[in-house]
């Protein structure tokens, strides 16, 4: 269903007069309302109470019934897209992951402010309209909750000079926003003034200028020339959940730069709310897939990244144990590349005249890196597998004991033959500084001592 609703979200609607509803509630278009024909009217009475200032009962009656039948189109919206702006806060809640990859999932959220602010200033309340609201507030608390790595990013963007432009652009959409939800939450009386404040601050703080900035840095279209996300995705060296929580974050203040913009376009009267829903229904499948492009290419490219990283670590610790160090690997790779499962072998080389250093350790199969060192004896060996699968480890006892000769080179080269499926095989002789770490759940990956060497199995 969720695909379906995305597919939904990701067409942007074409102008109607009416709301049109499909008999299957699933599959609601996520029409929007311009209503000419109602604001006519409205027009209409409102000459008329200028024109009657002693009305009469009845007259007072028909204005009721009048405005009444004007708000059920715009009600009807409201109450129809409850259930997509729902199942658009729960993708929310489900974390950066989601809301940085499903592309178009804000749409129905920002569509309905134009509606909501309309209700708002007709003094219709509805429990539809007051959940509508609670939802945009949500979005914007969001934009609070400010994690350590994306306060790092800040400090970034300070350095790469697209702070002049996107800092900026980021206070006046908060605040413009701020001033649109300053009308839905003022009492009645108080609406007619909280408009007029929110139009003079719109203007007075670039208007949409804003959030087409926004846009122009996000997209590279600025005078910088390098896209916002590029920036980032160098300096977090492809850090893939790094990027998520960053793009979730520009998608949020999206959100209400555009809930603020329609708000706006609404209380304008210059019937722009169908355009405006066309122009940024395609300009966010741009955004969407530019944040997609990203986010991919840190999944594609983690391995040359994971490598670069171990390098640096190795360089920079000499003074750990071998233990130490394979522990400290695990850490910072499986922190950074979660969704992979990590397997590090540190030791040393034998020394000695006689020592054959061939028969010392054997690594076969794919997915696997060794890691250079200052220590020309050090060995560090760093293996993964993004799609890990359980090994049978009472079969690989038993093809091992099935070997009436065992040597290092001769079991990685049986097992790795033998074992089904893509596997990393590595045996190691044993030794006093040999250390092994990994993060792997047990089930995933084999690690015992066989006569006088170690051997070390998982899928690839």
């Amino acid at each position: 269903m969720l695909s379906a609703i995305t597919r939904q979200w990701c067409s942007p609607p074409t102008s109607k007069t009416i709301v049109t509803t499909l008999e299957n509630t699933n599959e609601r278009t996520c029409a929007f309302i311009l209503n000419r024909p109602m604001k006519n009217c409205l027009l209409r009475s409102k000459k008329h109470k200028a024109y009657s200032p002693q009305s009469n009962n009845t007259g007072t009656e028909l204005l009721r019934e009048t405005s009444a039948k004007m708000a059920n189109p715009l009600q009807k919206l409201v109450s129809e897209k409850k259930d997509m702006v729902e199942t658009v806060m729960e993708v929310f809640e489900q974390g950066a992951e989601v809301v940085a990859s499903i592309a178009g999932d804000l749409f129905p959220v920002f569509s309905i402010a134009a509606p909501i602010v309309k209700l708002a200033l007709d003094n219709v309340e509805s429990k539809e309209a007051a959940f509508m609201k609670e939802q945009f507030q949500k979005v914007r608390d969001r934009l609070d909750v400010v994690s350590e790595e994306l306060q790092r990013i800040n400090e970034e963007i300070k350095k790469s000079g697209v702070d002049s432009t996107y800092f900026p652009v980021e206070e006046n959409i908060t605040n413009q926003f701020r001033k649109y939800m300053d009308i839905l939450n003022a009492k009645p009386k108080f609406r007619e003034v909280k408009k007029k404040l929110f139009l003079e601050h719109f203007a007075k703080t670039g208007g949409d200028k804003n959030i087409n900035t926004l846009y122009n840095v996000v997209m590279g279209e600025s005078f910088s020339g390098e896209p916002l996300l590029e920036i980032i995705l160098n300096y977090e060296e492809k850090n893939r959940r790094v990027m998520e929580d960053f793009c979730a974050r520009l998608k949020k203040l999206f959100c209400i730069a555009l809930i603020a913009l329609l708000g706006h376009a609404a209380l304008k009267g210059y019937d722009e709310e169908d355009d405006l829903l066309k122009e940024w229904g395609e300009k966010m499948k741009a955004v969407q897939s530019k944040m997609n492009a990203v986010i991919e290419d840190c999944i594609v490219s983690f391995p040359k990244q994971a490598e670069e990283d171990s390098r640096r670590l190795v360089r920079d610790q000499q003074d750990l144990t071998n233990q130490q160090l394979a522990d400290a690997m695990i850490e910072k790779l499986k922190k950074k590349y979660d969704w992979v499962g990590w397997s590090v072998r540190i030791f040393k080389s034998p020394s000695g005249l006689f020592v054959n250093k061939r028969d010392f350790q054997c690594a076969t199969g794919k997915n696997r890196f060794q890691v250079p060192s200052s220590d020309e004896k050090l060995n560090v060996w760093v293996s993964y597998s993004s799609s890990p699968e359980p090994v049978d480890k009472s079969h690989i006892q038993q093809l091992i004991q099935s070997q009436k000769k065992l040597t290092v080179v001769g079991v990685a080269e049986f097992l790795f033959e033998k074992l089904p499926g893509d596997c990393v095989v590595h045996t190691i002789k044993s030794t006093k500084d040999l250390a092994c770490s990994w993060s792997f759940e047990d089930e995933l990956h084999y690690w015992e001592e066989h006569k006088n060497f170690y051997v070390c199995v998982h899928s690839a």
